[in-house]
């Protein structure tokens, strides 16, 4: 009768439980296209949370310079990369280059194309496309509410 195991016995084990290790790992991959949609999102949500009650001309007049540090944001890679760098943590976005301008959001959370003129007020959806690896994520920004939508392609 035996009491142990023999040491090959053993080692044939720990082979086993690394190999399955090993495969198991390596099905977990970072969505990076994910991770880059969510963070442009918040971006977005975070450039309208600085609009929304922020009156970006002096009240009553309309020669007043407009103030586009709160409540615009410029959608290019470049740009969204610099607003990611903090005194701590820096995020690195590996979705491909892409421009669609600069978006502002007046006081009421509206969209509006680089400025704040009754003029610039979107009427339709804005769609921003971001690509990575051959995959694409489409984020939907909503005319009237402004709300950003993350929509799988």
């Amino acid at each position: 009768m035996r009491n142990a195991y023999t040491l090959v016995e053993l080692i044939f084990v720990i082979v086993i439980i690394g190999i399955l290790t090993g495969v198991a790992s390596s099905s977990f991959k970072t969505d990076y296209l994910s991770a880059d949609a969510d963070f442009i999102a918040a971006k977005i949500r975070q450039a309208q949370y600085k609009g929304i009650g922020y009156e970006h001309k002096v009240f009553g007049t309309d020669t007043a310079p407009v103030d586009y540090n709160n409540g615009c944001i410029r959608l290019e890679k470049s740009a969204l990369e610099d607003k990611a760098v903090d005194s701590k943590v820096a995020y690195k976005l590996h979705v491909d280059s892409f421009d669609e301008g600069t978006i502002c959001f007046d006081a009421k959370g509206r969209v509006h194309d680089d400025d704040f003129t009754l003029g610039s007020l979107r009427s339709d959806t804005k769609v921003i496309t971001l690509s990575y690896n051959g995959e694409t994520k489409t984020i939907s920004l909503l005319a009237l509410s402004g709300f950003a939508i993350i929509e799988c392609n």
